[in-house]
């Protein structure tokens, strides 16, 4: 009896945990990706790959959660860096530099 007590508690734990991470993709942030690099650079943002010339600005509204890593290997940064993980409280409309 004590186990399924047990064992019903950690699932209501775990599931209770797992509702913040549900809702967080409803909510996206909008702000600004520059490139400040001096070469071209791809990201992979999310499933996408966007490519940003140097100096470069690509205005992009993610879900919260979306990561941004490289895609191609610079003098500063190897394919697969990561660049950002897209949060609820990065400032609307700001600019991410990407530099060296």
């Amino acid at each position: 009896m004590k186990f399924r007590a047990a064992f019903a508690s950690c699932c209501a734990v775990a599931l209770l945990a797992a509702l913040p991470a549900a809702h967080a993709g409803d909510k996206k942030v909008k702000f600004n990706l520059h490139n400040d690099t001096g070469t071209q650079l791809e990201l992979k943002v999310g499933d996408k790959v966007e490519t940003l010339k140097p100096d470069e600005t690509l205005p992009v509204k993610l879900p919260v959660g979306t990561r941004i890593v490289t895609n191609t290997a610079t003098e500063h940064h190897q394919v697969g860096d990561l660049i950002t993980v897209v949060s609820d409280g990065m400032p609307s409309n700001s600019t991410l530099s990407i530099g060296k």
